[in-house]
């Protein structure tokens, strides 16, 4: 039987850890995101659920789902090893507000909602229609959640080794260097069609430069869009047409000194300016 695409992650964890001399105790696994079902619960993160029936469910879901999202974060903040892609499926109070988006930790620094709207955004951008970021949140809160619950999608760590609250561009740059072959191969098996740079500069230039390194594209698919009325909010994207993906530069998705609805706008908008070029592109066929 073919392994799911988290099984593949697994063994390539396992060739990374070996390869780099990382501890297990610090390293962190990543990959398609578990979707909620109780009887697929679980009480603790080091539960194993790769090859089980919620592995085997995300991974159809993955590879039928024309909509491939991956986000490329910058590392988990614990200091611990963890499980990144069992968050929405502990049966805890932490799983609760993960799959809710509110309490705990997850409303403190807006993370994992503003990733969820983007998420919603992305999926309904041709039909969406709103007066601003906050009519936006209240008129699809729910929707949101159930998107956020449903949709397939991928968390990609840079620096695979946990770490503290913060993390320098610094330390991602050298993390990019060491660790970037083996990131390819994580990209390569996932195979996102959109691919959001929540490190900016750094994951941007790595992935355009690097991972795609030796396709050429035109001047015109690389999207530069400025916000109305707030021109020092750049949003940039480039799309890869004989690839059939979409490489967005986006801001890391925490509040912190960041006006919120630019978290959103910043990925949302240069998709839209993409759309507008491209009328016919097909992001997804996906129905929430």
């Amino acid at each position: 039987m073919e392994k799911t695409i988290n099984q593949q992650l697994n063994a390539l964890f396992e060739k990374w850890k070996d390869e780099r001399k990382y501890d297990s105790a610090f390293f962190v696994s990543d990959g398609l995101v578990y979707k909620y079902n109780k009887k697929w619960a679980i009480e603790k993160e080091s539960d194993s659920v790769v090859g089980s029936v919620a592995d085997i469910f995300i991974d159809e879901l993955w590879k039928f789902s024309s909509l491939r999202i991956a986000f490329l974060l910058k590392d988990t903040p614990d200091h611990w090893n963890d499980d990144i892609r069992q968050w929405l499926l502990l049966d805890t109070n932490d799983g609760e507000h993960t799959r809710t988006l509110s309490g705990g930790k997850v409303s403190k620094t807006g993370f994992l909602p503003n990733i969820a709207r983007i998420l919603f955004g992305l999926a309904g951008i041709k039909e969406l229609k709103y007066a601003d970021f906050d009519d936006f949140k209240r008129k699809f809160n729910e929707q949101i959640i159930e998107t956020w619950n449903t949709l397939p999608f991928a968390f990609v760590e840079t620096k695979k080794i946990a770490g503290n609250p913060s993390v320098s561009i610094g330390e991602i740059k050298k993390y990019l260097r060491t660790d970037g072959y083996l990131l390819k191969e994580e990209l390569d098996i996932l195979q996102p069609n959109i691919i959001i740079c929540t490190c900016a500069e750094p994951q941007f230039k790595f992935v355009t430069e690097e991972y795609f390194g030796s396709e050429e594209i035109s001047e015109e698919d690389k999207i530069l869009y400025r916000y109305p009325h707030a021109e020092s909010v750049e949003c940039c994207l480039w799309y890869y047409p004989k690839k059939g993906v979409v490489v967005i530069k986006s801001y890391h998705p925490t509040y912190r000194g960041k006006i919120p609805w630019t978290i959103f706008e910043r990925v949302i908008s240069p998709m839209r300016a993409l759309l507008k070029k491209y009328p016919d592109l097909k992001l997804s066929d996906y129905k929430s």
